[in-house]
């Protein structure tokens, strides 16, 4: 896999897929800058995958002011030739995520237990002028 940025559009390669998946990218909202500083992600991000037909939309959703959860996010993934919604995911994404599929099964994800991976990186002598390690 190789990942490359422009102008707030990503573009993922899964080689071994032979698949490219074209995504935006979400605000980041500085918060609490006077006490502890934090980071909030917020908005929707798009990602489209034009040899699989399918689809996401994945919404960032910021805090209230008053009450409310922090890093709440939903999605729902789309299978396009059929306009067909396969999943929808709801939580944390960085914590808990509990993903309904169209048949009724679901699945709880926490990705605090994912396994960690190291990147695979090409040489930087190898790597395009808009790749990132």
């Amino acid at each position: 896999t190789s990942l490359s940025t422009s102008s707030c559009v990503g573009i993922l390669y899964l080689m071994e897929h032979e698949e490219e998946y074209v995504f935006t990218l979400p605000s980041a909202y500085a918060r609490s800058i006077l006490t502890i500083p934090w980071v909030e992600l917020g908005g929707k991000v798009n990602i489209n995958c034009a040899r699989t037909g399918y689809s996401a939309t994945v919404t960032f959703h910021t805090k209230p002011f008053y009450g409310g959860k922090v890093h709440r996010v939903t999605a729902e993934v789309k299978h396009n030739p059929t306009n067909t919604i396969v999943c929808k995911a709801q939580g944390e994404w960085n914590g808990m995520l509990e993903f309904t599929y169209s048949n009724g099964d679901t699945k709880v994800i926490d990705t605090n237990k994912l396994p960690v991976t190291r990147k695979k990186i090409r040489p930087i002598a190898k790597q395009g002028p808009l790749e990132s390690r």
